[in-house]
């Protein structure tokens, strides 16, 4: 048998995609960075909630939402994350006192008798 003439070529085996180390470093650090981020702004969403009874931050007494409120919501919302809500939390008010009637909810009441 007589060598082919024209021998096919070899080819190369494609060329593996390996990030290096410090891409991975900067990666983990990063997602540590942002979920640190994350859990603050959902402290501060939990504490600077508007009362539902009188419209005032219950974190510092501003009327509400405070600013603190908006840059934790703009927070999430740049991370692509929804604040976890708990239900009823506008209705508390820690400084009510539960035998109390309650003034600003039942305003109505003493103005139509």
């Amino acid at each position: 048998m007589t060598p082919d003439p024209h021998p096919t070529p070899t080819v190369p085996p494609p060329p593996t995609r390996q990030r290096p180390a410090g891409d991975q470093r900067s990666a983990t650090y990063y997602t540590r960075y942002a979920r640190a981020r994350v859990v603050e702004a959902q402290r501060t969403i939990d504490s600077h909630t508007t009362s539902a009874y009188t419209g005032c931050c219950l974190g510092c007494g501003r009327p509400g939402p405070c600013a603190d409120l908006t840059e934790a919501e703009a927070t999430m919302r740049r991370y692509h994350r929804l604040p976890f809500r708990r239900p009823g939390a506008t209705l508390l008010d820690p400084h009510r006192v539960a035998d109390t009637a309650d003034r600003p909810r039942f305003s109505w009441l003493s103005r139509s008798a």
